[in-house]
């Protein structure tokens, strides 16, 4: 028979932190868009406010990319802890690629129209 192995549920949520972070940074550069265009910023600090914005952004996102990277499969999980640590961190990857394929390039654009 086969044992079962658990896996916490704490672990489960770090398989989608890196979209999490990845859809605050999307709120919050179209927020912060907004709010500079509304308020007449000038285009220089809308785009170095936007552009510090996703950087950090990815900072956070590369931390939790790092942070799973080195670090090891919880060994009372079994292969199942190993597989959801692999997953961890592809999708942490995935989302750190989406985010410099999305969200980059848009910073090149005018800033208002």
């Amino acid at each position: 028979m086969n044992a079962v192995t658990t896996v916490p549920p704490r672990r489960i949520w770090w398989l989608a932190a890196g979209f999490i972070v990845w859809c605050v940074a999307l709120a919050a550069l179209y927020a912060i868009h907004a709010i500079g265009c509304a308020f007449g910023w000038s285009a220089g600090a809308l785009r170095w406010t936007l552009v510090l914005v996703f950087i950090a952004h990815l900072v956070v996102i590369g931390w939790m990319w790092g942070r799973f990277a080195k670090g090891a499969p919880d060994p009372g999980s079994g292969e199942t802890g190993s597989f959801l640590h692999t997953a961890i961190v592809w999708t942490t990857i995935t989302a750190f690629a989406s985010g410099v394929l999305a969200l980059g390039p848009p910073l090149f654009l005018s800033a208002c129209i």
